[in-house]
């Protein structure tokens, strides 16, 4: 990508069964990306190990239940940061003609935080995208949502809320 990341959005296209991710960068460029269910349904776990190796000093003593409740603690924490109330911005320019079809791609993490994400187009190209802690935790929120929306069933979860215990003598809220 030619700037720093700026904006995410996603939606779901029912006419082609795939969503449209939207990646725009400060410098207003914006490329479009069409992710089918198969494509996400793989890159998923590979999003989740990177998730899961966050603060991986911390955890190592975890038993796996309490690694899960951990990462989504951490997975809430970090979407908290986030704004989705924004509309995506749309002057930015379009640098594909039409929405590049992902057709594979490879998830690195990297040093300092910063994940980087590679998608293989159709045609050939690969896109790098380097997303931080934030950004790596919206694009999960955003693809849970978008495929909850389109029905896909997938059943995209970070971590296991469920799986936090509350001592019995506290309040909850919701």
């Amino acid at each position: 990508m030619t700037g720093a990341l700026h904006q995410i959005t996603m939606s779901y296209l029912a006419e082609d069964d795939r969503l449209l991710m939207r990646v725009s960068t400060t410098d207003k460029s914006e490329f479009h990306f069409l992710l089918t269910r198969r494509f996400v349904k793989v890159l998923w776990p590979a999003l989740m190990t990177v998730i899961e190796k966050e603060d991986a000093g911390t955890k190592q003593n975890l038993m796996p239940a309490a690694r899960k409740a951990v990462a989504a603690m951490k997975h809430q924490e970090a979407i908290e940061e986030s704004d989705f109330t924004q509309a995506h911005e749309e002057d930015a320019k379009t640098l594909t003609a039409a929405p590049l079809l992902v057709t594979g791609g490879s998830v690195h993490p990297g040093k300092k935080g910063v994940t980087g994400l590679v998608f293989k187009t159709k045609a050939k190209a690969e896109i790098k995208i380097s997303l931080d802690k934030n950004l790596l935790h919206a694009l999960c929120r955003l693809l849970i949502e978008t495929t909850m929306k389109a029905g896909w069933n997938l059943g995209l979860v970070v971590g296991d809320a469920a799986a936090v215990m509350v001592p019995e003598d506290k309040a909850r809220l919701h």
